[in-house]
C-alpha cells in the first residue's frame, strides 16, 4: 500500500512538474538566475519531502509548490516592468575580457579567476586568450565569447528596457548627449534597445521597426 502511494505520489509530481515548467516559462529551463536555481530548488526539496512523509496529505505539500510558481511568475512580469529590480535579482553581466584584454578588476569582484576562464574557453573550443575579442560572463554563470573575426567593435548596450546602461557607457568612455543625439528626437524611456557597434548606434525602439541610427 505505502509502495503504492509513493508510486503515485511520483507520478503527480512528475505531471505538476511539467505543468509548473510550462507556466513558469522556457526561461527557467533554458536561463536559470540564481533567484530562479533558488525556486526551482525549494521546489525539489518540498516534493522529496512529500513523497517521503506518509502521515500527512500530499496536497499539504502541492499547495506551497503551486504559490511558489505563481509568486515566480509575477515576480518575472514585475521584473520585466522594472529594470533596476531585474538587476537587482538576476544580477548583471560582466565584462571580462575586453578588446582583448582582461578585466582583472570586474574578474576579482565575481570571484572568477583564470583558471576557470580558461576551462569555459576550451570548452568553446578556444586555445588561446589571443583569439578572444570579448568575453562575458552572463547572468546564468554562463560565458559568451565573441573572437576577433566574428563581432564588429565594442557590440554592447548602452540602452535596455528604457533605461540607460551606465557601466557600458562609462567602459565605452561615450557621453549621454552624444547617446541622447543618435537617437534623432526619440526619448530614451521609448528605445527597448540600443547597441554601440563600430562607431554607430543600433537602435531598436519600442512598437516600431529596427533602424540604424549612424553617426
Amino acid at each position: 500500500m505505502i509502495l503504492l502511494k509513493i508510486i503515485l505520489k511520483c507520478i503527480i509530481v512528475y505531471f505538476l512538474i511539467l505543468v509548473i515548467l510550462k507556466f513558469m516559462g522556457k526561461r527557467e529551463i533554458g536561463q536559470l538566475s540564481l533567484f530562479d536555481f533558488a525556486i526551482i530548488l525549494i521546489i525539489a526539496d518540498i516534493m522529496v519531502i512529500g513523497i517521503d512523509n506518509n502521515e500527512e496529505p500530499f496536497y499539504y505539500y502541492l499547495i506551497p509548490i503551486i504559490i511558489l510558481s505563481i509568486i515566480q511568475k509575477l515576480l518575472a512580469f514585475i521584473l520585466l516592468k522594472i529594470p533596476k529590480l531585474r538587476n537587482f535579482v538576476d544580477g548583471k553581466q560582466s565584462i571580462i575580457i575586453y578588446d582583448g584584454k582582461l578585466n582583472t578588476k570586474e574578474m576579482k569582484k565575481q570571484n572568477y579567476n583564470v583558471d576557470d576562464l580558461l576551462v569555459q574557453l576550451r570548452l568553446k573550443g578556444i586555445a588561446s586568450f589571443s583569439e578572444v575579442q570579448y568575453a562575458i560572463l552572463e547572468t546564468n554563470g554562463t560565458i559568451s565569447v565573441f573572437k576577433h573575426e566574428d563581432h564588429p567593435k565594442n557590440p554592447f548596450p548602452v540602452i535596455i528596457s528604457g533605461e540607460l546602461v551606465q557601466e557600458n557607457i562609462k567602459l565605452l568612455s561615450l557621453k549621454e548627449e552624444w547617446i541622447k543625439e543618435q537617437l534623432k528626437g526619440k526619448e530614451i524611456k521609448d528605445i527597448m534597445y540600443a547597441n554601440y557597434e563600430n562607431n554607430n548606434l543600433y537602435v531598436i525602439p519600442y512598437l516600431a521597426k529596427q533602424e540604424k541610427i549612424c553617426k
